[in-house]
Protein backbone atom coordinates (compact mmCIF):
# COMPACT_ATOMS: atom_id res chain seq x y z
CA UNK A 1 0.00 0.00 0.00
CA UNK A 2 2.61 2.27 -0.06
CA UNK A 3 1.95 3.57 -3.94
CA UNK A 4 -1.48 5.00 -1.73
CA UNK A 5 0.05 6.56 0.83
CA UNK A 6 2.41 8.58 -1.18
CA UNK A 7 -0.20 9.43 -3.32
CA UNK A 8 -2.67 11.13 -0.79
CA UNK A 9 0.28 12.37 0.76
CA UNK A 10 1.59 14.09 -2.44
CA UNK A 11 -1.77 15.20 -3.81
CA UNK A 12 -4.45 14.21 -1.80
CA UNK A 13 -6.18 13.12 -4.55
CA UNK A 14 -4.24 10.30 -6.61
CA UNK A 15 -5.94 7.21 -7.05
CA UNK A 16 -5.42 4.10 -4.82
CA UNK A 17 -5.96 0.85 -6.14
CA UNK A 18 -9.19 -2.14 -6.09
CA UNK A 19 -9.59 -5.70 -7.62
CA UNK A 20 -10.55 -8.24 -10.44
CA UNK A 21 -11.72 -11.44 -12.02
CA UNK A 22 -12.22 -15.07 -11.71
CA UNK A 23 -13.79 -18.75 -12.64
CA UNK A 24 -17.10 -19.67 -11.93
CA UNK A 25 -18.54 -22.16 -9.32
CA UNK A 26 -21.58 -23.98 -8.19
CA UNK A 27 -21.40 -24.93 -5.00
CA UNK A 28 -23.12 -23.21 -1.76
CA UNK A 29 -23.08 -19.51 -1.22
CA UNK A 30 -20.34 -17.48 0.00
CA UNK A 31 -21.31 -15.72 3.17
CA UNK A 32 -20.72 -11.76 2.57
CA UNK A 33 -18.04 -9.80 4.75
CA UNK A 34 -19.45 -5.97 5.58
CA UNK A 35 -16.80 -3.65 4.57
CA UNK A 36 -17.24 -0.09 4.84
CA UNK A 37 -20.13 2.24 6.81
CA UNK A 38 -22.35 0.52 4.10
CA UNK A 39 -21.32 -2.42 1.77
CA UNK A 40 -23.40 -5.25 0.06
CA UNK A 41 -21.96 -8.51 -1.27
CA UNK A 42 -23.44 -11.43 -3.13
CA UNK A 43 -21.80 -14.50 -4.27
CA UNK A 44 -20.76 -15.20 -7.30
CA UNK A 45 -22.23 -17.21 -9.56
CA UNK A 46 -20.69 -16.71 -13.24
CA UNK A 47 -17.08 -15.66 -13.97
CA UNK A 48 -16.72 -12.57 -14.62
CA UNK A 49 -13.88 -13.58 -17.55
CA UNK A 50 -12.48 -16.57 -18.96
CA UNK A 51 -10.77 -18.67 -16.41
CA UNK A 52 -7.14 -17.65 -15.26
CA UNK A 53 -4.27 -20.26 -16.18
CA UNK A 54 -2.91 -21.26 -12.93
CA UNK A 55 -6.47 -20.97 -10.76
CA UNK A 56 -7.44 -24.71 -10.75
CA UNK A 57 -7.57 -26.54 -8.47
CA UNK A 58 -4.73 -29.39 -8.67
CA UNK A 59 -6.08 -31.69 -5.88
CA UNK A 60 -9.75 -32.53 -4.55
CA UNK A 61 -11.51 -30.23 -1.68
CA UNK A 62 -10.52 -26.32 -2.17
CA UNK A 63 -12.12 -24.68 -5.57
CA UNK A 64 -10.82 -21.07 -6.57
CA UNK A 65 -13.97 -18.70 -6.94
CA UNK A 66 -14.76 -15.33 -6.68
CA UNK A 67 -17.65 -13.11 -4.88
CA UNK A 68 -18.92 -10.15 -5.63
CA UNK A 69 -18.44 -7.30 -3.30
CA UNK A 70 -20.16 -3.74 -3.45
CA UNK A 71 -20.04 -1.15 -0.72
CA UNK A 72 -19.66 2.51 -0.37
CA UNK A 73 -18.30 5.31 2.23
CA UNK A 74 -19.52 8.28 3.49
CA UNK A 75 -17.44 10.38 1.99
CA UNK A 76 -18.75 8.96 -1.65
CA UNK A 77 -16.32 6.58 -1.78
CA UNK A 78 -17.44 3.42 -3.80
CA UNK A 79 -16.34 -0.14 -4.91
CA UNK A 80 -17.65 -3.00 -7.27
CA UNK A 81 -15.04 -5.84 -7.26
CA UNK A 82 -15.02 -10.11 -7.87
CA UNK A 83 -12.95 -10.82 -4.79
CA UNK A 84 -10.90 -14.20 -5.22
CA UNK A 85 -11.88 -16.67 -2.87
CA UNK A 86 -12.12 -20.42 -2.35
CA UNK A 87 -15.04 -22.77 -2.10
CA UNK A 88 -15.05 -26.39 -0.25
CA UNK A 89 -12.28 -28.06 1.13
CA UNK A 90 -11.25 -27.93 4.92
CA UNK A 91 -12.89 -25.05 7.11
CA UNK A 92 -9.87 -23.87 8.64
CA UNK A 93 -8.14 -22.77 5.86
CA UNK A 94 -11.08 -21.78 3.49
CA UNK A 95 -12.06 -19.14 6.13
CA UNK A 96 -8.98 -18.38 6.70
CA UNK A 97 -7.38 -17.57 2.86
CA UNK A 98 -11.08 -15.38 2.73
CA UNK A 99 -10.79 -13.47 5.52
CA UNK A 100 -7.05 -12.68 4.07
CA UNK A 101 -8.98 -11.46 1.20
CA UNK A 102 -11.77 -9.64 2.69
CA UNK A 103 -8.64 -7.68 4.59
CA UNK A 104 -7.41 -6.87 1.70
CA UNK A 105 -10.45 -4.94 0.79
CA UNK A 106 -10.73 -3.08 3.81
CA UNK A 107 -7.34 -2.09 3.44
CA UNK A 108 -7.82 -0.94 -0.20
CA UNK A 109 -10.95 1.12 0.42
CA UNK A 110 -10.46 1.82 3.81
CA UNK A 111 -7.19 3.76 2.98
CA UNK A 112 -9.39 6.39 0.64
CA UNK A 113 -10.19 8.87 4.04
CA UNK A 114 -9.38 12.29 2.09
CA UNK A 115 -12.64 14.08 0.98
CA UNK A 116 -12.28 13.17 -2.87
CA UNK A 117 -14.68 10.27 -3.28
CA UNK A 118 -12.56 7.39 -4.79
CA UNK A 119 -13.97 4.44 -6.94
CA UNK A 120 -12.61 0.80 -7.40
CA UNK A 121 -13.25 -1.42 -10.09
CA UNK A 122 -11.44 -4.86 -11.12
CA UNK A 123 -7.91 -4.13 -13.02
CA UNK A 124 -5.66 -5.58 -14.54
CA UNK A 125 -1.99 -6.09 -16.14
CA UNK A 126 -2.31 -7.81 -18.92
CA UNK A 127 -5.30 -9.53 -20.42
CA UNK A 128 -5.04 -12.41 -18.83
CA UNK A 129 -3.19 -10.79 -15.90
CA UNK A 130 -6.25 -10.44 -13.52
CA UNK A 131 -7.27 -11.03 -9.92
CA UNK A 132 -7.32 -14.84 -9.14
CA UNK A 133 -7.16 -17.08 -6.44
CA UNK A 134 -4.75 -20.72 -7.06
CA UNK A 135 -5.15 -23.79 -5.58
CA UNK A 136 -2.24 -25.91 -4.33
CA UNK A 137 -1.20 -29.30 -2.43
CA UNK A 138 0.12 -27.28 0.51
CA UNK A 139 -0.86 -23.42 0.11
CA UNK A 140 -4.04 -21.46 -1.01
CA UNK A 141 -2.62 -17.92 -2.74
CA UNK A 142 -4.26 -15.44 -4.41
CA UNK A 143 -3.72 -12.10 -6.18
CA UNK A 144 -6.02 -8.77 -5.83
CA UNK A 145 -5.51 -6.67 -8.63
CA UNK A 146 -7.86 -3.19 -8.83
CA UNK A 147 -7.94 -0.06 -10.97
CA UNK A 148 -8.97 3.11 -9.05
CA UNK A 149 -9.91 6.75 -9.71
CA UNK A 150 -10.52 9.88 -8.28
CA UNK A 151 -11.85 13.04 -9.52
CA UNK A 152 -9.12 15.33 -9.68
CA UNK A 153 -6.89 12.93 -10.40
CA UNK A 154 -4.52 12.68 -13.17
CA UNK A 155 -5.10 9.30 -14.13
CA UNK A 156 -6.45 6.05 -12.77
CA UNK A 157 -4.05 3.36 -10.94
CA UNK A 158 -3.53 0.00 -10.65
CA UNK A 159 -2.92 -1.91 -7.21
CA UNK A 160 -2.03 -5.01 -6.58
CA UNK A 161 -2.36 -7.14 -3.04
CA UNK A 162 -1.11 -10.90 -2.30
CA UNK A 163 -1.73 -13.73 0.00
CA UNK A 164 -0.12 -17.28 0.05
CA UNK A 165 -1.82 -19.09 2.81
CA UNK A 166 0.14 -22.04 4.74
CA UNK A 167 -3.06 -24.52 4.42
CA UNK A 168 -1.34 -26.98 7.59
CA UNK A 169 -0.96 -23.72 9.70
CA UNK A 170 -3.49 -21.77 7.98
CA UNK A 171 -1.43 -18.52 8.50
CA UNK A 172 -0.25 -16.25 5.46
CA UNK A 173 3.82 -16.70 4.75
CA UNK A 174 5.43 -13.17 4.89
CA UNK A 175 8.84 -13.39 5.13
CA UNK A 176 9.58 -16.41 2.30
CA UNK A 177 13.63 -15.38 1.78
CA UNK A 178 16.45 -16.92 4.24
CA UNK A 179 18.47 -14.02 3.15
CA UNK A 180 16.68 -10.88 2.15
CA UNK A 181 19.91 -8.94 0.94
CA UNK A 182 20.73 -12.26 -1.34
CA UNK A 183 17.00 -12.22 -2.28
CA UNK A 184 17.19 -8.87 -3.64
CA UNK A 185 20.59 -9.38 -5.30
CA UNK A 186 19.62 -13.02 -6.96
CA UNK A 187 15.63 -12.03 -7.85
CA UNK A 188 16.69 -8.66 -9.41
CA UNK A 189 18.78 -10.22 -12.31
CA UNK A 190 16.21 -12.84 -12.63
CA UNK A 191 13.54 -10.84 -12.71
CA UNK A 192 14.71 -8.51 -15.85
CA UNK A 193 15.56 -11.78 -17.24
CA UNK A 194 11.96 -13.12 -16.98
CA UNK A 195 10.60 -10.09 -18.31
CA UNK A 196 9.16 -10.45 -21.95
CA UNK A 197 8.45 -6.47 -22.08
CA UNK A 198 11.74 -5.48 -21.21
CA UNK A 199 10.47 -3.00 -18.97
CA UNK A 200 12.53 -4.01 -15.79
CA UNK A 201 15.63 -3.30 -17.45
CA UNK A 202 15.08 0.09 -17.39
CA UNK A 203 14.75 0.75 -13.41
CA UNK A 204 16.70 -0.67 -10.58
CA UNK A 205 14.67 -3.21 -9.17
CA UNK A 206 14.76 -3.74 -5.26
CA UNK A 207 13.74 -5.88 -2.47
CA UNK A 208 10.50 -4.20 -1.84
CA UNK A 209 9.96 -5.13 -5.00
CA UNK A 210 9.79 -8.97 -4.40
CA UNK A 211 7.19 -8.77 -1.44
CA UNK A 212 4.37 -9.25 -3.61
CA UNK A 213 4.32 -13.08 -5.22
CA UNK A 214 2.01 -16.00 -5.35
CA UNK A 215 3.43 -19.45 -6.66
CA UNK A 216 2.37 -20.87 -9.64
CA UNK A 217 2.87 -24.78 -11.19
CA UNK A 218 5.88 -22.87 -13.85
CA UNK A 219 7.31 -21.17 -11.07
CA UNK A 220 7.59 -17.86 -8.67
CA UNK A 221 5.42 -15.44 -10.33
CA UNK A 222 6.33 -11.76 -8.44
CA UNK A 223 4.28 -8.37 -9.25
CA UNK A 224 7.22 -6.12 -9.25
CA UNK A 225 5.87 -1.89 -8.83
CA UNK A 226 7.08 0.20 -11.73
CA UNK A 227 6.20 3.81 -12.19
CA UNK A 228 3.00 4.64 -13.70
CA UNK A 229 4.27 5.10 -17.37
CA UNK A 230 5.89 1.58 -16.90
CA UNK A 231 2.77 0.21 -16.45
CA UNK A 232 2.08 0.08 -12.34
CA UNK A 233 3.37 -3.13 -12.04
CA UNK A 234 5.21 -5.60 -14.03
CA UNK A 235 4.36 -9.54 -13.42
CA UNK A 236 6.73 -12.22 -14.27
CA UNK A 237 7.22 -15.67 -13.47
CA UNK A 238 11.09 -17.02 -12.08
CA UNK A 239 11.26 -20.81 -12.80
CA UNK A 240 11.57 -22.39 -9.60
CA UNK A 241 14.91 -24.00 -9.57
CA UNK A 242 16.21 -20.49 -9.75
CA UNK A 243 14.41 -19.29 -6.43
CA UNK A 244 14.14 -22.48 -4.32
CA UNK A 245 18.06 -21.89 -3.06
CA UNK A 246 16.95 -18.52 -1.11
CA UNK A 247 13.63 -19.34 -0.04
CA UNK A 248 13.17 -20.45 3.60
CA UNK A 249 13.54 -24.77 3.59
CA UNK A 250 9.98 -24.39 4.92
CA UNK A 251 8.58 -22.12 2.36
CA UNK A 252 10.13 -24.11 -0.50
CA UNK A 253 8.36 -27.41 0.60
CA UNK A 254 5.02 -25.78 0.56
CA UNK A 255 5.18 -23.21 -2.50
CA UNK A 256 7.15 -25.01 -5.30
CA UNK A 257 6.14 -28.29 -6.69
Amino acid sequence: MRRIGLAIVAALSLTVAGCSTADSVDGEAIPASEVGSSTTTTPASASPSSPTPGSESPVPGFKATFRAATGSLPNGTNWNLSLPQVEAGAPGPRAAFNAQMDSILTKLTGSATTDYPFTFTDGSLTPTEKSRAVVGSRVLSGAVITLSSAPRAAHPNTNVETVVLDIASTKPITDPYVDPARAKSVLGPLAIAADPTHRLSAIDVGYEDFKLWIPLPEGFHVYVSVSHALGDYVAVTIPWDKVTPILKPEVAHAVSP
